[in-house]
């Protein structure tokens, strides 16, 4: 049997590098992920945690967005 190179079919594949590359980022971001949970886990269960309520945390959210309304310096004074 001879063999034909014309004969042959042709086909492009996927660019391998971009998909691996894109695999990779969501290896690292998941594993960055589980370890951000993990770490909250662990001082949500201290006891020595300080909770924060909502109405606190609204209320210095509400103060720290005051003092950037247009017109004001974001410096700290």
């Amino acid at each position: 049997m001879d063999f034909d190179p014309r004969t042959v079919a042709t086909y492009t594949r996927p660019d391998a590098s971009a998909a691996l590359k894109r695999a990779h980022a969501a290896a690292a971001h998941d594993q960055w992920f589980r370890e951000q949970v993990a770490q909250a886990i662990v001082e949500a269960e201290d006891p020595a945690t300080q909770w924060v309520s909502n109405e606190a945390a609204k209320a210095e959210s509400a103060q720290r967005r005051a003092g950037l309304a247009p017109g004001r310096s974001r410096a700290k004074r």
